[in-house]
């Protein structure tokens, strides 16, 4: 592995730290909460909107790079919405 790809890596690990204490934070906050569903319906809108409103600096609204990048964090971010409101259901 030369040096690119172990910054790839740890930016990579790095990424994945921060989703997954970003994700335990959001749980643990919405155990004491009663409306929770709506909070992650709300979160979850404020999350697409946000990245919807977002684009490439450049103005070129087809720029593979930060279209990707977008997408990316869409997919993520749902996927841990998704698994949170698996947990806190499962705990009903």
């Amino acid at each position: 592995m030369n040096a690119t790809e172990k910054n790839i890596v740890v930016a990579h690990g790095e990424a994945i730290a921060a989703g997954l204490l970003a994700s335990a934070a959001l749980q643990t906050a919405l155990l004491v909460i009663p409306n929770r569903d709506e909070i992650l319906v709300s979160i979850n809108a404020y999350i697409d909107q946000t990245l919807n409103m977002s684009g490439p600096g450049s103005g070129d609204a087809h720029d593979e790079v930060f279209t990707l990048m977008r997408e990316t964090a869409r997919i993520q971010a749902m996927q841990h919405l998704d698994g949170i409101r698996r947990a806190l259901h499962d705990r009903k």
